[in-house]
């Protein structure tokens, strides 16, 4: 007889992105070597599985389970920027979220979510931190990230590089999204890179200091200059908005991946206020967690005056995720998880 513990798995989709690369293309070994049947793109014999697995923009839980009432329906990474998508997350049995910010979205539109951090499987290098000059600052990321450099992030870098022999080196997919010209900073020398999975180890290794931002710029606002007098004097219940607030934005797809590309290349990492990078960063110990321009900038001029530093954060991050975060050990959760959901008849 069959071993009871082994799933009989679909994963259908046909979309392409970084996420599939992790979701699909990495998982489907993860699941074979724990003992499941793992089929492709089988989109017509839902009757012949117990999971079927999908990713957001062509999840057909509708379909799987007209054919096969008993089946469970999985949405990995999903998108519910339209009512479709949202119906669909609805509709399906679990969600698989990459970060706690995604999770907190997602709960309007299902409950049972399991967070398994969408972490490219590389190859880890070590990394031995000298002085340096140049020093070469490097981003790792989509061309969204990259526009919010402006204006905060610019104004650091270009301050470090009036000081400092610094390079900025932006690697990120420029045949599908073109090159970025504007919002960039201007003094800093800059080179631009076409994404790869080869070119973490042949070029992106090279970087002495990982910057990872997920803060949104958002523009200032007067509304303290009415409420807070209203408030202090007249008793008024308003929210009590003062000039120096700080106010956070970030896309509620902001997950640590990005982080955990530089821990494996031994590249200490300077990030900033959104929740999920103080979960795999201690800030002070494994990296620096800022906001402001005079804050980046703070952190980018201490990584860039001391490579013991740089060593001392680095080797902290990679134990730290490697310890708390690991692929391995998030997957050995994520298969109870399915085998859970699959064969828990409550």
């Amino acid at each position: 007889m069959p071993d009871q513990r082994q799933l009989k798995i679909v994963i259908n989709t046909h979309y392409d992105s970084s996420g599939t690369k992790v979701c699909v293309e990495d998982l489907s070994p993860r699941l074979k070597l724990a003992g499941h049947q793992v089929v492709h793109n089988d989109w017509d014999h839902y009757d012949k599985y117990q999971l079927a697995i999908f990713m957001s923009p062509d999840a057909a839980i509708t379909q799987a389970k007209a054919q096969n009432p008993s089946i469970k329906t999985c949405i990995m990474n999903p998108m519910t920027d339209y009512p479709a998508l949202q119906c669909n997350a609805r509709s399906a049995d679990a969600l698989i979220v990459g970060s706690l910010e995604q999770r907190d979205e997602q709960l309007k539109y299902n409950q049972n979510i399991f967070i398994y951090y969408m972490f490219p499987d590389i190859q880890p290098m070590f990394k031995h931190h000298v002085p340096k000059n140049p020093i070469i600052i490097g981003y790792h990321g989509n061309k969204e990230h990259l526009i919010n450099f402006s204006p905060h992030i610019n104004l650091a870098l270009d301050q470090l590089a009036e000081h400092y022999p610094a390079e900025l080196w932006l690697m990120y997919n420029i045949s599908k999204l073109g090159q970025v010209i504007k919002r960039l900073p201007r003094v800093i020398k800059i080179r631009h890179i076409q994404w790869s999975p080869a070119n973490y180890h042949q070029l992106l290794s090279q970087c002495d200091i990982g910057l990872v931002n997920n803060v949104i710029p958002t523009p200032h606002n007067y509304l303290h200059l009415f409420n807070q007098p209203l408030t202090r004097y007249l008793r008024f219940n308003l929210r009590p908005y003062r000039a120096h607030d700080t106010q956070i934005r970030f896309k509620y797809g902001t997950n640590p991946g990005r982080v955990y590309v530089f821990s494996q290349l031994g590249i200490p990492v300077i990030s900033d206020f959104a929740p999920s990078m103080s979960q795999v960063i201690r800030d002070g110990y494994s990296g620096l967690i800022v906001n402001s321009s005079a804050g980046w900038y703070h952190a980018l001029q201490n990584l860039a005056t001391n490579h013991e530093l740089r060593q001392f954060y680095s080797d902290n991050l990679r134990h730290y995720i490697n310890h708390n975060f690991s692929i391995d050990g998030n997957f050995l959760q994520l298969n109870k998880f399915f085998l859970h959901l699959c064969l828990n008849n409550h």
